[in-house]
């Protein structure tokens, strides 16, 4: 039986702990991580997270002014349109295509881990602490 982490630390090299967090016991469902995992995949593709990025900036947009804008072919917009609808990260509705709860909450954590790998690497000299 492999040990759980129960608590994290970010240390500088002088000692001082920049963070200290205790993590949670419970395990996370491996469905829920597998959903996790499909939503990432889908939006990890280019022209998905560009449509994404559009109709948060436009908040509703139609099929036409996303092909004007994005600059893709027609197919590559209904097929990334497609797989937004399928996963729930966008909605259709009257006004046009708007981002959903879901569609929200997936680019303000991608955001935000984009914030946290970029602080990462501005602090290098960060050594990670692991209490089992």
């Amino acid at each position: 039986m492999r040990p759980r982490i129960r608590k994290m630390r970010i240390i500088t090299k002088s000692g001082r702990i920049i963070l200290e967090e205790d993590l949670s016991s419970k395990t996370e469902d491996t469905q829920d991580i597998d959903t996790v995992i499909d939503l990432v995949r889908l939006v990890s593709n280019e022209s998905r997270y560009r449509i994404m990025r559009l109709i948060a900036e436009k908040q509703a947009i139609s099929f036409t002014e996303l092909h004007q804008l994005a600059g893709y072919s027609q197919k590559t917009i209904a097929q990334a349109l497609d797989d937004l609808l399928r996963i729930r990260a966008i909605s259709k509705e009257y006004e046009g295509y708007m981002l959903s709860i879901i569609g929200k909450l997936l680019l303000s954590k991608l955001m935000e881990i984009a914030s946290i790998i970029k602080k990462v690497k501005e602090l290098q000299d960060l050594e990670l602490d692991f209490e089992f």
